[in-house]
């Protein structure tokens, strides 16, 4: 787990600019891999660099990178783990292999099999390889959008990192606010697709590889979702596969070098991993966290939770090393402006603060943390597409953004009067559908796929990078495999719903490993009280919505006199909004000195 950059120039070479660049650009994300810098130039207009965190082959100062091969026709930067590179080097043994590392198979694949390597991996990676033979600059990200490329880029350059703020924060590259972009994070919580809400920066999507010459650049997508057959109604099959993907997905994610803990929320995926890992012999640190009754926060309060007791029997039965964290509303606020420092791209993630101390803590122990993200989004863990399932598919872009906009009563077109963000939003919805144009869609099933390209990349996947790395920590998702993807779309989707149940066959399929107690619990969500955003530590940092400097409405993206009106709702739908725009405000007042004139480079 690292962080990677680089510098294809396309007009001129390589200058000492640059390379004064990408320093800057290293020094950044610094915190991405403590354990080794480096930096190649590979042509004259190529220029790779790294931050390692050693964690496979961790001992062997000979895998940090930029990693070369022997004949030195590639060099390759990499952040991720190739949980299938043992399997490929076996089949690749006539690499002449230097060291123990996933990242050395990397480029033993592309030797042997080019651009088709990318469809040979197993685990989550964004890299970018140089071959020196055809002058062709490579960079790749995973199928499951677990790791993230953000590209800066115009007429002279392509520029890229592993976080965006570094991007930003670059003096030699001009930069300006892309308000289409902030409008579908206001009205969504996360920006879909490519864009991002910096007008010259994108993001290199899951599943996809840009590749470039002296002469061009091209991009294409070697990853959708496979085919399967959605008319299948065999339970006792379809359980099979889906446990037999859960079990083989955990396995391959439990190769470990350095010390490792699960974050346990109490529900069912992450005890599934729990349990798949004290089968295979692995003692386990074991992480928790809630809310303490104080300041608003009343103690009998419905939405006042956590979920303790469940992750404590847990924590019992297997054994494990258990740590309960509990966080005042004074602290969830402090935590949340940390988020504000660490997300560089607008997230309205209200958990965030909460992953931020469980790894702050998690990171005082272990440099790898386990996590059960992804299930929720492929087997309708959340009932959205179950909302939706009567929707006739035409209509299920538009029907889904009224629905599940997550703004209270807020009328987004008196917020954002010179923005559409509807429309913004649900074009982006038809083009992921579009990749599935083939398949006999129902609607339950669509949402799905919304979840997998939309909600694990954008928001899911990408807050979990940024705050374990911003620790030094990878962090591993073992129920996002392409193995349990592909078995999540080879059924009938009404079975995702089985009994009346969210998730309904994936609990089933998992009876042996998760108790029934965990396995019949409601969805919870995380425990976040809806009476934060009327507490006086959040009421206070949200003033800064309201004074003369609030970029948000000086840069014309929002109708100041409407924001004061939701204010005044006593609604917490409605309040719930502010805990987005004051992530924001936080986010565009810090990187806002950066949005001038830039530096020749």
């Amino acid at each position: 787990m690292c962080s990677i950059a680089g510098i294809f120039n396309k007009k001129r070479p390589i200058g000492a600019a640059q390379h004064d660049e990408m320093a800057s650009l290293l020094e950044a994300m610094h915190h991405r891999g403590p354990d080794a810098r480096g930096a190649v130039q590979c042509a004259s207009w190529a220029l790779l660099g790294s931050n390692r965190l050693r964690i496979t082959d961790a001992g062997n100062p000979g895998a940090d990178m930029p990693l070369t091969s022997a004949d030195q026709r590639l060099t390759l930067v990499f952040n991720g783990e190739i949980y299938n590179h043992r399997d490929l080097r076996a089949r690749l043994s006539r690499f002449p292999f230097r060291t123990a590392s996933d990242t050395e198979v990397i480029l033993a694949a592309y030797d042997t099999w080019g651009l088709a390597c990318v469809e040979q991996l197993e685990g989550m990676f964004a890299f970018a390889l140089f071959d020196s033979a055809t002058q062709t600059g490579l960079i790749a990200c995973d199928p499951t959008g677990q790791k993230t490329v953000y590209l800066w880029e115009d007429d002279d350059a392509l520029v890229f990192a592993s976080e965006i703020d570094p991007l930003i924060k670059d003096p030699y590259r001009t930069k300006d606010w892309d308000l289409d972009g902030l409008a579908e994070f206001t009205a969504h919580r996360f920006i879909l697709g490519s864009t991002t809400h910096i007008r010259q920066i994108r993001k290199l999507e899951s599943g996809t590889w840009l590749t470039r010459t002296p002469e061009r650049q091209e991009t294409g997508r070697y990853y959708r979702i496979p085919r399967g057959d959605l008319t299948r109604t065999d339970v006792p099959a379809i359980r099979q596969e889906i446990r037999n993907a859960v079990v083989d997905g955990c396995r391959r994610t439990f190769d470990l070098e350095v010390p490792y803990g699960l974050l346990l929320s109490g529900g069912i995926d992450s005890t599934a991993v729990l349990a798949a890992a004290r089968r295979a012999g692995l003692p386990m640190r074991t992480f928790s966290i809630g809310f303490q009754p104080t300041g608003q926060l009343l103690p009998r309060s419905t939405s006042v939770f956590d979920e303790f007791a469940c992750s404590r029997a847990l924590a019992r039965e297997h054994a494990t090393q258990h740590t309960e964290i509990t966080l005042s509303d004074a602290a969830y606020c402090a935590y949340l402006d940390r988020w504000i420092e660490t997300a560089g791209e607008p997230l309205g993630s209200q958990e965030a603060p909460c992953l931020i101390r469980l790894f702050e803590e998690a990171g005082r122990e272990t440099r790898v943390i386990f996590s059960g993200s992804g299930p929720d989004e492929i087997f309708d863990g959340y009932s959205y597409g179950r909302a939706m399932a009567d929707v006739p598919l035409p209509e299920l872009a538009e029907r889904y953004f009224a629905t599940f906009h997550w703004s209270g009563k807020t009328d987004l077109r008196q917020l954002m009067p010179h923005h559409d963000a509807a429309l913004l939003t649900t074009s982006k919805y038809r083009q992921i559908l579009s990749l599935y144009g083939d398949w006999p869609l129902d609607s339950l099933q669509a949402v799905q796929l919304l979840h997998f390209h939309g909600r694990l990349v954008a928001y899911e996947f990408r807050q979990m990078d940024l705050i374990s790395m911003r620790h030094s920590v990878e962090a591993r998702s073992p129920l996002a495999s392409t193995e349990l993807v592909r078995a999540a779309f080879d059924f009938h989707g009404k079975l995702k719903q089985l009994d009346g149940s969210e998730k309904g066959i994936y609990k089933q399929a998992l009876a042996d490993l998760v108790p029934p107690a965990i396995a019949s619990r409601k969805k919870q969500g995380f425990p976040i009280p809806a009476e934060m955003w009327f507490s006086r530590p959040f009421t206070e940092r949200a003033a800064i919505l309201f004074d003369q400097g609030c970029v948000l409405s000086s840069a014309g993206l929002v109708d100041p006199g409407y924001l004061r009106r939701l204010w005044e709702d006593p609604d917490p739908a409605t309040r719930n909004l502010f805990s987005r725009l004051y992530t924001a405000e936080g986010i565009l007042r810090r990187q806002a000195p950066y949005l001038a004139p830039s530096l020749a480079a």
